[in-house]
């Protein structure tokens, strides 16, 4: 390593700001579209596009060792193969053995200890249609 530091234009920043903010606009635009299986790889796409920015240039990635940056690419590489891995596991899931299709319940015991909410979350009391007819001398 030198001991030369690289001192970034401030106008460099300026464009690399504008750039991540334009991209959390194309995240927020862009989750509003059904592109059905193709939302979470564009999601990740533009993530990793956002996280290289913030490491190349605000974290001086890019002036500093390149043994570094090799780090940093490979590491890209391999988070990338995980989760393709992972969906496809989860994308494809049953096609060789149909009986596993469906293995993650949709709708664990665990969810009917919880109270009962409306559409808004408010708390619904699945008692009160039955009270009308009872006595109220118990409340």
């Amino acid at each position: 390593m030198s001991n030369e530091h690289h001192i970034t234009p401030l106008r460099t920043y300026l464009i690399i700001a504008g750039s991540l903010l334009f991209l959390t606009g194309v995240t927020v635009w862009v989750s509003f579209i059904d592109l059905g299986s193709f939302n979470i790889i564009l999601a990740m796409a533009v993530a990793t596009l956002k996280a290289s920015l913030v490491v190349l240039f605000f974290m001086h990635l890019l002036w500093d060792d390149k043994k570094n940056l090799v780090v940093f690419v490979m590491s890209l590489m391999f988070l990338g193969i995980f989760i393709t891995f992972t969906l496809l596991d989860t994308g494809f899931r049953g096609g060789i053995n149909p009986e596993v299709k469906n293995s993650i319940n949709s709708k664990a015991s665990f969810y009917d200890n919880l109270p009962l909410t409306d559409t808004h979350g408010n708390p619904v009391d699945s008692h009160d249609n039955h009270h009308e007819d009872k006595d109220d001398s118990h409340h």
